[in-house]
């Protein structure tokens, strides 16, 4: 079996390969979830291409994006190491296909390989550092900055091309604001010819300007990445 997905990729290949005979690759529709909060995690998702997008659902029903999930990593691998109930919902954004494992065969996979424990375990030193920069991020930077920042990370983990089939409810939530303000930022980055967006599609007309227009969020989750990734590389030499 291929792969595009990046976790998978970082794996020895006896570890992937163990894996792999579990593996099934699976389909899912904008709009389709995964999981709803509470839910017993009984697969794990491993994204060939596509967006899900994790929320934190309030009392009150609001939803907040918290994380975006493209072919970089993987959604469930960390509830079943505990509890095996996720705290989250984990939506489709992006048209999904993905590798799925069933969470027995995961845990079994997982509990006779080191390499892949540390693997999964580098990912999600990675994912605390990105979700604390999040949270630095939203207390620090504009609207803008922040819309710029997410519309990058979403291109880079939807495989790089330029257009983005993003709905204003979902970059609402990115933000954790009104449409009506979403309306108004990437109003300013299309009048300025950043990017182009029509109903439900964004489409990337100048990364290199995007990229500037962002704040340092970007560049500093970039760096997170390849320093976990160089140390990987150095401690596999």
């Amino acid at each position: 079996m291929q792969t595009s997905n990046h976790l998978l990729l970082s794996l020895e290949a006896h570890d992937f390969d163990v894996l792999a005979r579990q593996m099934r690759p699976m389909a899912f529709k904008a709009g389709e979830i995964l999981y709803e909060p509470e839910d017993q995690v009984d697969w794990i998702y491993f994204p060939e291409q596509g967006l899900i997008s994790l929320l934190s659902v309030m009392l009150s029903g609001t939803a907040v994006e918290t994380a975006v999930v493209g072919n970089e990593g993987g959604v469930g691998f960390l509830e079943v190491a505990g509890a095996g109930v996720t705290f989250s919902r984990a939506l489709v954004q992006v048209d999904l296909l993905a590798l799925r494992v069933s969470a027995e065969a995961y845990n079994a996979a997982f509990d006779a390989s080191p390499s892949l424990r540390k693997r999964v375990t580098s990912h999600v030193e990675l994912l605390l550092a990105e979700a604390r920069q999040t949270l630095a991020c939203q207390s620090h930077h504009s609207h803008e900055q922040r819309l710029a920042w997410w519309l990058l990370e979403c291109q880079d983990r939807t495989g790089g091309g330029p257009r983005l089939p993003l709905k204003q409810d979902f970059l609402a939530a990115m933000l954790g604001v009104q449409r009506s303000t979403v309306s108004q930022v990437a109003g300013a980055l299309k009048a300025d010819g950043l990017i182009d967006y029509t109903r439900g599609e964004i489409q990337i007309l100048d990364r290199q300007r995007l990229e500037r227009r962002s704040c340092e969020c970007y560049a500093t989750a970039a760096h997170y990445r390849n320093l976990i990734e160089a140390r990987q590389q150095a401690a596999s030499a």
